[in-house]
Formats: structure tokens, sequence, C-alpha cells
């Protein structure tokens, strides 16, 4: 189950989370994994509170999209990927993740893509292009990752994962 809501927010709410989103701090590391071979390749990541997300108030048009309850919320991280950028695929076991594209522009020929992929992890079922004020929506149990975008694109690529429990 992937769902795409294309446009999701009104153009002044898209710039104000996009302003929120530049001018937050950032870390060096994964929040989602401990495996080893990833601590090699650290990217850039924010992790927002209950309060960030009452600031920029995403949190409840996104669950009124997943017909869910604020009980289901568990976490919200940014992700700024940069060019080249080295990326894995990985899974959100027993969770619903939406996914926010931040970027106000985006060129197709820039890349950054959100690869979703088959059980086996090798054969690519969707190719999502980085569409700005994007939300997708999809079963964390799928596996997937992030292309990073070429050098002819924007120095950094954000998007917004809000993570939500499964009953």
């Amino acid at each position: 189950m992937i769902k795409k809501y294309n446009d999701f927010f009104e153009i002044d709410k898209t710039e104000s989370i996009h302003r929120f989103v530049l001018e937050s701090y950032y870390k060096i590391g994964w929040t989602d994994t401990d495996e080893p071979r990833h601590k090699a390749y650290p990217n850039l990541h924010s992790v927002y509170s209950p309060q960030d997300l009452e600031k920029i108030k995403i949190l409840d048009p996104i669950l009124k999209v997943l017909n869910k309850s604020k009980k289901h919320y568990d976490s919200c991280v940014v992700n700024l990927i940069k060019p080249l950028d080295i990326n894995f695929i990985h899974t959100h076991s027993n969770q619903t993740v939406a996914l926010y594209y931040v970027n106000l522009t985006w060129d197709p020929e820039w890349g950054g893509e959100t690869l979703f992929y088959g059980k086996d992890k090798k054969t690519i079922k969707l190719a999502n292009p980085y569409t700005p004020n994007q939300l997708l929506v999809f079963k964390g149990s799928i596996p997937h990752t992030i292309k990073s975008q070429n050098l002819i694109g924007p120095s950094y690529r954000f998007t917004i994962s809000l993570f939500f429990n499964n009953d």
C-alpha cells in the first residue's frame, strides 16, 4: 500500500514548513538502525518533538488522512540528504510511514527518487519522483530507500518522515 497526496498543503503552509526545516538543528548519524555497516556512512537528520510538530501544524492533517489518533503517533525525523550521500534499503516494522517532500522546487533531472522494493530487496516496485508538497503514506514493512540527488541538483533534499504504530 503506497498512497500519494499531491499539493498536500496550501502554498503559504509549504513555505512555513520549509523555513522551519531550514532553521532546524541537524545531527550526524542514524536514528532507526544500529547496523554496523551503516555507521560508516552517516547522514544528517533532525528529530522533531511533539512541540515542533505543533509549531508547524502538520500532525493533525496527516492524522486525518491516515484516519488515526494521536495515540498511534510514534516519532518524526527530518532527513537532510546531500548529493552523492549513501542510503540503505530499510524497513520500519509494524509502522505506517507518512513521508512529506519539503523542498519548494525540484526538477526531475536532479534525481532524489524514493525507491520501493519487493520483499527480495532487489526488485524495484516503484520509483517515486521527489515531488514538492507531496505526501506519501506507506506500510513501513515495504523495503525502501532514498536515491540521493545528483550534483546538478540543490545542495539539500529534505523529507519529513512521521512514524505511526500499527494496531
